[in-house]
């Protein structure tokens, strides 16, 4: 069989400058990601509205690409996260709504490298997860490899779960049947885990790729295993370690060091964080104090612009240089 040879549409060439401009153009002017792929993904999507049949048609991924014939389309593993379904709106607005629960403070929990770096390789794994392993099921999920696989949620599946594997104890605003509660981020992976296991087996929407939001979770487990597990652990540790204060022997208290109180109480804006600051004032034994105060600093974020603060050697600052102070 002959090899299919590269042939786009100029609007396509378009939705992929506009795809990785956007994202590159975010990357060093230091903005969070989520907000330029959000961007993106919304520019993309009015685009589409005009040019449905030329941009889903050249920038869908579907798994006959995998084929050697058809190696040129590879390139829609990445294009592909950036479509959505012109025909439903609830496409967009809910991959949207998921992105913006989960997604902002793990991105200022880990950074802006590693979080694109989950957010694309997690969104390709999911649509190979789907494309190679769907043939194989026992299952009611009809599997066609000319249909292509379009949006966001297998990336956004994978920051779930790179998310719910590194911070298992952060809560998180998320979508419980009709309702959206505050719950930790590892109950809403296990939730979300477990309705698209169900899905997968007794059968759902024909047009949602559920297996592929499966692959697209365990690879970000994986992922977050590989990139951040080690200060996943170190901050697990600290904070467990606080929780039991029969873990440190008192004959190696030592005289905290002096901090500014005024300074970091302007920064405590919620209830949690004034019950820490307060912790770290009242807390005598050294070692539980810095514990205390790390665990404050992670938690505190920019007066001005909301981002998180990096925090060294008794000063704080904000990456956009918003704001700075000692303590």
């Amino acid at each position: 069989m002959d090899i299919v040879i590269l042939q786009l549409e100029l609007v396509s060439i378009i939705a992929i400058c506009i795809m990785i401009g956007t994202i590159v153009f975010a990357y060093y002017k230091k903005l969070m990601m989520i907000y330029a792929i959000i961007i993106t993904n919304f520019i993309v999507f009015v685009l589409s509205l005009a040019f449905t049949r030329e941009i889903i048609g050249d920038l869908a991924f579907r798994p006959i690409y995998l084929s050697l014939d058809f190696f040129p389309q590879i390139y829609t593993l990445f294009t592909s996260m950036f479509l959505h379904s012109t025909s439903d709106f609830f496409h967009i607005i809910f991959n949207t709504l998921m992105f913006v629960l989960i997604a902002p403070h793990f991105e200022g929990r880990i950074g802006r490298n590693k979080f694109l770096g989950i957010y694309l390789i997690t969104g390709v794994c999911a649509a190979l997860f789907h494309s190679l392993l769907v043939p194989f099921l026992p299952s009611p999920i009809h599997f066609d490899p000319r249909i292509g696989l379009i949006g966001a949620s297998g990336a956004i599946s994978g920051v779930l779960g790179a998310y719910a594997y590194a911070y298992p104890r952060d809560k998180v605003f998320f979508p419980v049947g009709f309702f959206i509660m505050k719950i930790p981020i590892l109950f809403a992976g296990i939730i979300f885990i477990g309705i698209q296991s169900v899905y997968v087996f007794i059968g759902g929407d024909p047009s949602i790729a559920y297996l592929a939001h499966i692959g697209g979770f365990i690879s970000g487990v994986i992922l977050s295993a590989a990139l951040i597990k080690s200060r996943a652990k170190e901050e697990f540790k600290a904070t467990t370690a606080v929780d039991q204060s029969t873990y440190y022997d008192p004959v190696y208290s030592q005289k905290p060091r002096n901090i500014d109180f005024s300074n970091l109480e302007k920064l405590a804006t919620t209830k949690e964080q004034k019950e820490i600051l307060k912790r770290i004032e009242n807390e005598t034994v050294m070692q539980v104090r810095e514990i205390w105060l790390e665990h404050f600093l992670e938690k505190i974020t920019c007066p001005h612009c909301n981002k998180p603060l990096n925090h060294s050697d008794g000063k704080i600052w904000c990456e956009e240089n918003h704001f700075r102070t000692k303590y």
